[in-house]
């Protein structure tokens, strides 16, 4: 069986009142590892934005209490950390630090985990989720690509042409696409398809 062609990322532009950022288990264990470190600057840039633009960043991290958010990453005072396994809604207060908010960018590691299975857990409750594909990473290229094919295609919450900002589905986007302004997407980037996973 040959590996499926995924769209390419689209450009989106968000509204930051109604927008959290989750940066998921980018911690100091993991991000010292690759291809997580690879992803930190596009993982840091969105935060820049949010930031700078009003929008909510949210951290989450595993149970371990050892574990540290990524130092580059550090969270302002007032920005929540949660602590979860896969679904960081599971067993946290991320319910509440996202009312009200309508859409949500989701970045971290692992992508065929936390990143997965969070924004499954997010399209649940009726959030539009924008996941940044160079803002994930996973220890094997193939469940990086896996992920990517997965979201797209959840039951219940498709989005397999990677409509810009499907409503309660994911759209895959790129962190350089991704700016905030007055709700609503962008027409899709003329690009060809993204590449296919290694063999």
């Amino acid at each position: 069986m040959q590996a499926p062609d995924l769209p390419p990322p689209v450009p989106v532009t968000l509204d930051p009142k109604t927008t959290a950022l989750l940066v998921l288990d980018i911690s100091d264990t993991t991000a010292k590892q690759q291809p997580t470190l690879e992803s930190v600057p596009a993982v840091k840039r969105l935060i820049d934005k949010a930031r700078a633009a009003g929008a909510k960043v949210v951290f989450a991290l595993g149970r371990a209490a050892e574990q540290k958010i990524y130092p580059e990453l550090e969270p302002r005072p007032d920005d929540p950390v949660v602590r979860s396994s896969a679904d960081k809604f599971f067993n946290t207060d991320l319910d509440r630090h996202v009312q009200g908010m309508t859409h949500a960018i989701v970045v971290g590691t692992a992508a065929n985990g936390a990143v997965l299975y969070t924004a499954f857990a997010a399209n649940a409750r009726g959030l539009t989720v924008v996941v940044a594909e160079d803002g994930i990473s996973s220890r094997d290229p193939f469940a990086t690509y896996l992920a990517r094919y997965q979201v797209l295609g959840q039951p219940g919450f498709p989005n397999q042409q990677n409509v810009p900002l499907q409503p309660k589905a994911v759209t895959l986007s790129r962190s350089d696409l991704i700016s905030f302004g007055s709700s609503g997407g962008s027409a899709p980037s003329s690009g060809g398809s993204a590449p296919r996973p290694p063999a």
